[in-house]
């Protein structure tokens, strides 16, 4: 049976099924999950549990023995089993036994990674279906995002218009763990504590808490080197440096601006000829103060300049990694410089 994220909240208080599943790569919402399918097995008083990691050496046949298992300390327990890869290791004969014979007095809960639509035919998964609640997270975006953002803010006792819902999502990317850390700090900010009127807040209120943060000086960076402000766009990339912030998530970052001024570099110059900056915009959702930059940079700049800085930027991923020798912050510089116009890669 598949349960909504939205919905596990009333579906556990209208029943209880035996297994449990969550699976699926957005953290937040994974994390909540299965935080909520316990505290809710704690509630109806399993109060034992018990934890495996699956990974390619596991021994399957530890699930069957722990759910036979007499526990000296509770009646109930929980079965904890941790699948990060989003299938078993021994293709599910324990998981397909254990479905077959249900013991009393146990949820199991599976917490899985993404399960491949492939996956989803195995005898194994259709037996887990077949008695199981099933929680499927997925990445949230677009108009689903700015909902879900409005929920949450209004479960905090806040309210916002569109362009101020508008101003948070441009500034997460879909990354709603930094979208609950933005509303936590909006709610410690203005929220009322006994308060049962929803406290509706002004675009200047959201913008002044969402860049009181020196770590969002990592949304500015790209804009500031792509202005041509190469000295201070290499101030902004040292400090973050020794903030500490992860060389990853800057180039992340990077990575998505430059592929949106790619794609559009090369609608721009379909054919060969410079067509409408407008209509090589058309399309991609940009915040209106950025319009202008954004079109200055695609006069100034070919396609292939766009395609080269990926090239870099992959460089840099690699280096991170250690997949490369190399400096990723000294690579990051180059790329500002290239983003800057000053030097071409």
């Amino acid at each position: 049976m598949q349960i909504k994220p939205d919905q596990l909240r009333n579906d556990l208080k209208a029943r209880q099924y035996p297994v449990y599943m969550v699976c699926g790569d957005e953290p937040l919402q994974h994390r909540e999950a299965v935080d909520m399918l316990r505290k809710a097995a704690r509630y109806y008083g399993y109060e034992e549990r018990d934890v495996y990691h699956a990974d390619a050496h596991f021994d399957w046949n530890n699930l069957l023995i722990a759910a036979n298992e007499l526990s000296l300390f509770a009646s109930k327990k929980i079965i904890e089993i941790h699948m990060p890869t989003g299938k078993p290791s021994d293709k599910g004969a324990a998981l397909i036994e254990y479905c077959e014979n249900l013991p009393p007095d146990i949820i199991l809960i599976i917490i899985a990674g993404k399960v491949e639509s492939a996956t989803k035919k195995s005898k194994w998964y259709k037996a887990v279906d077949a008695v199981a609640g099933i929680v499927t997270v997925w990445s949230i975006d677009g108009h689903h995002l700015n909902q879900w953002l409005q929920r949450r803010l209004q479960a905090k006792g806040l309210s916002l218009q569109a362009d101020s819902l508008q101003l948070i999502n441009d500034r997460i990317e879909g990354n709603l763990l930094a979208a609950d850390q933005e509303i936590e700090k909006l709610s410690l900010l203005y929220s009322v504590a006994g308060s049962k009127q929803l406290l509706p807040l002004d675009y200047e209120q959201v913008a002044e808490a969402v860049f009181d943060s020196a770590r969002y000086n990592l949304f500015d960076l790209f804009d500031c080197a792509l202005s041509g402000d190469l000295k201070r766009a290499s101030r902004m990339l040292y400090g973050l440096q020794r903030e500490g912030l992860s060389i990853i998530l800057i180039m992340s970052l990077f990575a998505k601006e430059v592929r949106m001024l790619a794609k559009m570099s090369a609608i721009l110059y379909a054919g060969g000829q410079q067509q409408n900056v407008e209509a090589a915009m058309k399309g991609f959702y940009i915040f209106p103060k950025r319009k202008s930059l954004l079109a200055q940079a695609l006069h100034t700049s070919r396609p292939e300049q766009w395609q080269q800085l990926l090239k870099q930027l992959l460089l840099a991923d690699k280096m991170a990694k250690g997949a490369e020798i190399g400096d990723p912050w000294d690579m990051m510089q180059l790329i500002l410089s290239a983003v800057a116009g000053k030097t071409y890669l």
